[in-house]
């Protein structure tokens, strides 16, 4: 059961990545601006990862009512 949820966490954090790509080139396509972010290869403190995750949460409420 361990191996799942590790696996599961793999993939989440695969498709943030992804999502965070997406997101960028919407924002260039729309002729938003949008922030060059240099990743780190650290861990996320968790007052960010909860930001990102409000953030997150926010932005697919906001697709899913339109």
């Amino acid at each position: 059961m361990a191996d799942v949820v590790a696996i599961l966490r793999e993939e989440e954090k695969a498709l943030e990545k992804r999502l965070y790509a997406l997101q960028a080139a919407i924002e260039a396509l729309e002729g938003g601006v949008t922030k060059a972010v240099k990743r780190s290869k650290g861990k996320m403190s968790a007052a960010t990862k909860r930001k990102l995750s409000i953030a997150a949460k926010a932005r697919w409420a906001k697709v899913k009512k339109g």
